[in-house]
């Protein structure tokens, strides 16, 4: 653990983001330092109760900080009726010993500057790191943002928008002109990297109380994603961006200049490319190599529901 990369996750959790968690815990390439939630898949309520039971489950004693329970600017919306009102699809995770909560802006302010975190992963909506941006630029400089969200070529929110980006699309558009390096895991792309059942097999994670739950996650993400896609299937969207994270060579990337539409149209949260030299780049993945991503997201997670509890 001593080379592992010192991380920050930011985070709706929200099915895939409970997942994308465990993995982050369970990365031989990762050490998680702090953790901060924002509204997005659920109310932020539910969204931090849901982190504190996890990481109480993982035996992980990190900072956690409740952040911004609206967009910056527009209406304020949720993915509840994909993930449900409590965020986790109705899955049982023990009310085991918490942490207490701070603020976000304190455990991110903290971690960037005495905690020596040059790297954040973030899961949801850019809310809290574009408050972050405004109010102390200087600690996002020389930072790398890797961010689950955005699309170029498809949305899930609406036809033109991926959800984390039309949740708060002022909030992209401070993130992509601050001082932060930016790298972005878009929708178009980790659309076609998932699981189904044949890739599980019986108990996949063993007969923890951590496999149980992990295994229920998953099961309950193919149940929300089959009136969509006609089957039962768990896209790894944000496990993606903590993979990412991890330096290993999974995606390759592009560099683009992008802007977002921040007004409350159709075009809401609609991500585009512009001419480059017109603004700051962001690098952008446009290919990966999926059969490894589905290979360590299963070996991983399975290494970290075996670990002692």
């Amino acid at each position: 653990m001593s080379d592992a990369r010192r991380v920050h996750l930011d985070t709706d959790p929200g099915l895939d983001d409970l997942l994308a968690i465990a993995l982050a815990l369970g990365s031989p390439r990762l050490r998680v330092e702090s953790l901060t939630t924002v509204a997005g898949n659920a109310g932020v309520a539910a969204v931090t109760e849901n982190a504190q039971r996890f990481l109480a489950l993982a035996r992980a004693g990190v900072p956690i900080g409740r952040g911004a329970a609206r967009p910056i600017a527009l209406e304020p919306c949720d993915a509840t009726q994909f993930h449900g009102s409590d965020g986790r699809g109705g899955v049982a995770i023990p009310a085991l010993d918490r942490h207490p909560v701070g603020s976000a802006d304190e455990v991110l302010r903290h971690s960037l500057d005495a905690g020596g975190v040059r790297c954040i992963v973030a899961l949801g909506p850019l809310t809290n790191l574009a408050l972050l941006a405004q109010g102390h630029p200087e600690l996002l400089r020389g930072v790398e943002i890797v961010w689950m969200g955005g699309s170029l070529e498809l949305g899930n929110a609406t036809p033109l928008a991926e959800f984390n980006a039309w949740a708060d699309p002022a909030a992209v558009a401070v993130v992509l002109d601050c001082e932060a390096r930016l790298r972005v895991i878009p929708l178009e792309l980790t659309e076609s990297i998932v699981l189904r059942p044949g890739d599980l097999g019986d108990a996949p994670f063993g007969d923890t109380l951590r496999g149980r739950t992990l295994e229920a996650l998953l099961d309950a993400l193919m149940d929300a994603e089959r009136p969509a896609s006609g089957e039962r299937r768990a896209g790894l969207h944000d496990p993606c961006a903590v993979l990412a994270a991890g330096g290993e060579d999974l995606f390759r990337y592009e560099e683009k200049a992008l802007q977002i539409t921040v007004d409350e149209t159709r075009e809401r949260g609609r991500l585009r490319q512009r001419d480059a030299g017109l603004g700051p780049t962001s690098l952008y993945a446009v290919e990966a190599n999926v059969s490894e991503i589905k290979r360590l997201f299963l070996e991983r997670l399975r290494d970290w529901a075996g670990l002692a509890e």
